[in-house]
């Protein structure tokens, strides 16, 4: 696991990383890795001046695969990935809970870049909890359009509780999940 904040960032002192893990290199293989911005410590939530985090992932090498990755509560993209030929298998994002939809414009669970013309990904999981502020999110993974080498197989997106949701689970495919129409999981396979 490699977390931000938590107890030890306070908003005098933060604890903050704009990226908290950065793969440049190609051939890269991770697995079980657990990417998480601290949204609560033993004292209670956390607020986001105390442990600021962009993005839990960013891919620029080309042939990395992941498997079980968990990305949760960064700020912008959680997951960006601009290499080519990359995988993941089993993929599991939170969205952050005490963004306002001004602070979470266009940004998603994971992103396959735009240049980006081979990408597999396999059991790719979205989830959110909008605590504070109804935000709506238009897509939990987003990709290129119309490249045949870009394959999501099993993905979801889920709404945990709070207010707003997703509104599909990949680029435009998928139902929404959310507060106003309570429906709890949507599906693509």
């Amino acid at each position: 696991m490699t977390g931000v904040g938590g107890p030890d960032g306070t908003d005098a002192a933060p604890v903050a990383v704009d990226t908290m893990l950065h793969v440049h290199n190609g051939f890269v293989i991770g697995d079980n890795m657990w990417l998480w911005r601290a949204d609560h410590a033993v004292s209670g939530p956390v607020d986001y001046t105390s442990n600021r985090c962009n993005h839990g992932l960013i891919v620029d090498g080309d042939d990395v695969s992941m498997h079980g990755l968990a990305v949760e509560h960064a700020e912008h993209d959680l997951t960006q990935w601009n290499g080519e030929r990359g995988n993941t298998y089993f993929y599991q994002s939170e969205l952050p809970y005490i963004v306002s939809q001004a602070e979470f414009v266009n940004n998603v669970g994971y992103r396959v870049g735009e240049k980006v013309t081979s990408h597999h990904g396999y059991g790719i999981g979205v989830y959110c909890f909008f605590r504070d502020y109804p935000v709506n999110v238009s897509s939990g993974i987003v990709t290129p359009l119309n490249r045949p080498n870009i394959v999501f197989q099993n993905s979801l997106s889920v709404y945990l509780n709070g207010h707003g949701g997703i509104d599909h689970v990949i680029n435009n495919q998928g139902g929404a999940v959310g507060f106003s129409n309570k429906t709890l999981v949507q599906y693509v396979c």
